[in-house]
């Protein structure tokens, strides 16, 4: 029997998955959790998260009674978790140092690099300088590694709360021209495969100064208004989703009187379907800029891009990437929602479970499907 663990570490919410396998020809079972961190960027913040995250780590282990010396490798891939520190290698060796001080065998643990090579701890800590961002906004390779798993050739999207990760599969290989660069981090950024662009956390002054309506464009206001906002009234993202991942859904009434606010009005002054109008059309510029940049790295993939299954995943790859291509219906009609193909809600966590399906593979010289999977008893 053999037991693998993914990790999705972001500043404040990390993701576990763990998957079990009886043995060969066996299909595997999967369990997974998320669970918040609040938000302190205080002097203590990481010392107090790394005692959480290991704690809340066991905890998961220990209610499926597993020890920490029952996991047999443990792969780990992170967003932006290291904005309480003054660079990305202060970060990144703390998180090493964490792991080489827990209980969990530090031998077994892989901290994911950019160009998918699992480094142990004790390896990290010998990264120094820009060399360090080759580990930073490594969540693309886990719904990326998923879709080459699935399809030979593919352009994947994984959209989250707060980030969007576009990233390129060609023939089973993620990403193998953009990988080999040193200065991987930014690649994405500038390709924009790293959008920092998501269906809850982003603020709506992110995507543009402001809404047009009837009789002009009314700017957004300083004041802060959230996409969870939006999909309070839209119901883009179910509400249970949006709970575990400490967004919940607002009442409508409470929506619309922050719609209005973000504009500068309140409801007194706009009709209820005008506010209903506004929610659609900061949707839909988070939608457009999401598929332009899609589309962008499509075309760069050249006449392998005609080949490519277009791939949604996240929480709100499907619903964003169909209102994104609208108008197109030869493109919507080529994507395929991971959301539809995997079980048990698996593609809200495609970052932690491609981890923990990776790990597996790698451990057991195996190519497991990631559609076969039953749930943990």
């Amino acid at each position: 029997m053999a037991y693998t663990l993914g990790i999705d570490l972001d500043i404040d919410q990390v993701k576990l998955c763990l998957i079990q396998l009886d043995g060969p020809q066996k299909v595997p079972y999967v369990d997974w959790l998320i669970f918040r961190v609040p938000f302190n960027l205080g002097p203590d913040y990481y010392c107090e998260f790394g005692s959480a995250l290991m704690e809340t780590i066991a905890h998961f282990l220990f209610v499926k009674k597993l020890g920490p010396q029952q996991i047999n490798r443990i792969y780990f891939v992170c967003g932006m978790p290291y904005s309480a520190f003054a660079n990305f290698e202060e970060g990144l060796h703390y998180t090493a140092n964490m792991f080489i001080q827990s209980l969990f065998d530090p031998e077994r643990v892989g901290i994911l690099r950019a160009d998918g090579k699992p480094m142990s701890p004790r390896e990290v800590m010998q990264v120094k300088g820009e060399n360090a961002s080759a580990f930073v906004g490594t969540q693309f390779y886990g719904a990326a590694y998923l879709a080459s798993r699935l399809y030979k050739n593919a352009l994947t999207v994984d959209v989250g709360s707060g980030a969007t990760h576009i990233t390129p599969v060609v023939k089973s290989r993620i990403d193998p021209q953009g990988r080999k660069l040193p200065k991987y981090l930014r690649h994405r950024l500038t390709e924009q495969q790293l959008l920092y662009k998501g269906t809850l956390y982003t603020s709506v002054n992110q995507l543009s100064a402001g809404v047009s309506m009837k009789d002009g464009l009314y700017p957004f206001t300083p004041r802060v208004c959230r996409m969870a906002i939006v999909a309070s009234l839209l119901k883009y993202v179910h509400p249970e989703i949006a709970r575990e991942h400490d967004f919940p859904l607002l009442e409508e009434k409470d929506a619309r009187i922050l719609i209005a606010r973000a504009i500068g009005m309140d409801t007194k002054s706009l009709l209820p379907k005008e506010i209903d109008q506004i929610a659609q059309n900061i949707y839909e510029q988070l939608s457009d800029q999401v598929g332009e940049a899609f589309l962008k790295v499509l075309k760069a993939q050249g006449r392998m891009g005609s080949q490519m299954q277009l791939v949604t995943s996240g929480i709100g790859g499907k619903h964003l990437m169909e209102t994104a291509f609208r108008r197109d219906q030869g493109l919507r009609e080529r994507l395929i929602h991971l959301a539809d193909k995997l079980p048990h809600r698996l593609h809200e966590v495609s970052s932690a479970y491609g981890m923990a399906l990776y790990a597996m593979d790698r451990l057991m010289d195996a190519s497991l499907a990631p559609d076969r999977i039953e749930v943990l008893p």
